[in-house]
């Protein structure tokens, strides 16, 4: 037969549901403040590709301006001085379709030229963030279409923002896209 005191010390060795309870609720605020900086990692993450889309067209171009003496217009397969074509992608452009223009290699950002003259560019990087065929999607409403013009001078097109327009809240806006 078994005594009273050997069957309280087998209730004991479980968890309550209030214990529990506790444990359920230290880790949903902890979930709570951990996924947002998750988020905003992942979104840093995507903004560095669009950068990188960027500076690498931005020295193609210069490099198309050193062969041709001016700056290419229209983005193409192959490079064309006297109908300014410039090769921005090689084998990454489309013609048409959701992204028309130059996607970059994980097809987060398209990259277009947003006007150019002989001697100024701008080009664009459009988030995209959905693989085709799916509706391109932009997620990201801070920064949204990140810009270069032919000075280096960085924007944010969406916001109609840039580095130098005058404010330290423009710069800063743009400094937060950019910056790292």
């Amino acid at each position: 037969m078994m005594s009273f005191s050997k069957i309280n010390k087998s209730r004991g060795l479980g968890f309550t549901l209030i214990e529990l309870m506790i444990v359920v609720l230290i880790v949903g605020v902890l979930a709570s403040i951990a996924l947002p900086a998750y988020d905003e990692y992942l979104l840093r993450g995507k903004r560095a590709e669009g950068r990188a889309i960027l500076m690498d067209a931005a020295s193609k171009m210069e490099k198309h301006y050193g062969d041709c003496y001016a700056f290419g217009n229209t983005i193409a397969v192959a490079r064309n001085c006297a109908a300014g074509q410039v090769d921005l992608c090689g084998t990454n452009f489309t013609a048409g379709g959701l992204i028309a223009g130059c996607p970059s290699t994980t097809i987060k950002y398209d990259l277009t030229i947003n006007g150019a003259t002989t001697a100024t560019y701008l080009l664009d990087a459009t988030p995209i963030w959905q693989p085709p065929p799916a509706t391109p999607t932009t997620m990201d409403g801070q920064c949204g279409v990140l810009s270069l013009r032919h000075t280096g001078e960085r924007c944010i097109l969406s916001t109609a923002t840039c580095t130098n327009d005058g404010t330290a809240a423009a710069a800063n806006a743009v400094n937060a896209c950019w910056g790292r």
